[in-house]
């Protein structure tokens, strides 16, 4: 990834900005009933929601063709999180498809 330009630096500093704004917001961590921390990682889906698990999904292996179940702590139930890999901007990257899991109650 090279930048070449200073509207792309600027495009840069912006996404940053906001990603540290959006966890600065919304949190990463909470507390349980038994008064231990729990850090909940967020995930921007391919709607741009923002989805928290207690798993940091970016970094888990994930089977072909099998979506890994978890449970949002954003939306409370449970929800399929299938990754993609996608052309963005020329680059390819990992993207997450994230639906409600059939068997959810709600």
């Amino acid at each position: 990834m090279l930048i070449k330009n200073k509207e792309e630096w600027q495009l840069l500093i912006v996404f940053i900005i906001s990603i540290i704004f959006i966890l600065y917001a919304y949190g990463c961590s909470s507390v349980n009933q038994n008064g231990k921390i729990e850090t909940h990682y967020p995930l921007i889906d391919t709607r741009l929601k923002i989805h928290k698990y207690k798993h940091n999904i970016q970094w888990q292996f994930f089977v072909k063709n099998n979506p890994r179940t978890e449970y949002c702590s954003v939306h409370f139930e449970w929800e399929d999180i299938q990754p993609i890999y996608r052309m963005i901007n020329e680059e390819y990257k990992w993207v997450y498809r994230v639906n409600k899991n059939k068997r959810s109650w709600k």
